[in-house]
């Protein structure tokens, strides 16, 4: 069998944060990768990255590059890493589905030897550098960055040239559902609306988010209902702190509309009911 030929990355990790964290490291890696030996490899034979797969591209965008693509063919190659009988995409998402999109069967790869740590860390990159950065891509990488391998948010600000408020604002957003990062993912919520309501929970989020759609609520106006909703929530925390006081270790929950309690036993309840007669006479 042929060897291919690959391109092996093998960097220590205070490396590979001094490497990824430049400036145009992807840039300068895919010249890199354009002038290195590359083999045709057919679709079939190509995945999406997994840490990343469940991100939408926008429509628009993947119409617009298969345009370019059936004009002028792929500009640049593919870089991809073997993973079994098949290959896993590092760099050139967009290129590939753009490719598929005009028709191609094969596309021009660089294979190259990375393990987890460094294919994130390249995804990463690539999507810090990209005018047109996709914030669900960057939580999910985030993420994985955090989970597997430990980094901490000042470091991935380090990375990302951010505050590291901001990586923690990105995280945040993957408490949302996955429909509601499609639509993030494709344009059609903007992280400014996603970011202002992360914050609530499920039920006020859908009603925040029909209002967002149905009146075109700009983010300024989101952040002040997501503020008068929060503003509730914390008075309706008081009463039932108030009410805990008054009647002991009952459990209290206050809604709008009701106040509803719950006992361990049947002894306690009773005991709570003759309390509360008691103080009504």
């Amino acid at each position: 069998m042929k060897k291919e030929n690959r391109k092996t990355i093998n960097n220590s990790l205070p490396e590979l944060l001094d490497k990824f964290a430049q400036n145009d490291v992807i840039a300068s890696l895919e010249k890199e990768y354009s002038s290195s030996p590359s083999k045709l490899i057919e679709v079939k034979q190509i995945d999406d990255n997994h840490f990343v797969k469940k991100v939408r591209l926008k429509p628009q965008v993947i119409a617009s590059f298969a345009d370019g693509i059936r004009q002028k063919g792929i500009y640049s190659p593919l870089v991809v890493r073997p993973i079994g009988n098949h290959y896993e995409l590092v760099l050139g998402r967009k290129r590939f589905y753009s490719g598929k999109a005009a028709g191609l069967k094969e596309f021009p790869c660089v294979i190259v030897d990375v393990q987890d740590e460094e294919c994130l860390l390249m995804l990463l990159a690539d999507n810090r550098d990209q005018r047109d950065a996709n914030v669900v891509e960057m939580a999910l990488i985030y993420r994985s960055l955090v989970d597997r391998f430990n980094y901490n948010h000042e470091t991935l600000a380090q990375l990302s040239h951010l505050s590291r408020s901001q990586v923690t604002n990105i995280l945040r957003i993957l408490k949302l559902s996955d429909k509601i990062l499609d639509d993030l993912s494709i344009g059609k919520l903007s992280y400014g609306h996603a970011k202002a309501i992360a914050c609530l929970s499920d039920e006020q989020i859908d009603s925040v988010l029909a209002l967002i759609y149905q009146d075109k609520l700009s983010v300024r106006e989101t952040e002040r209902i997501v503020h008068l909703m929060n503003s509730k929530d914390e008075r309706e925390a008081d009463k039932e702190r108030d009410l805990k006081d008054i009647i002991g270790s009952v459990r209290i929950r206050v809604k709008k509309k009701y106040v509803s309690f719950s006992f361990e036993s049947e002894e306690e309840k009773e005991a709570f009911l003759t309390k509360l007669r008691d103080s009504l006479v």
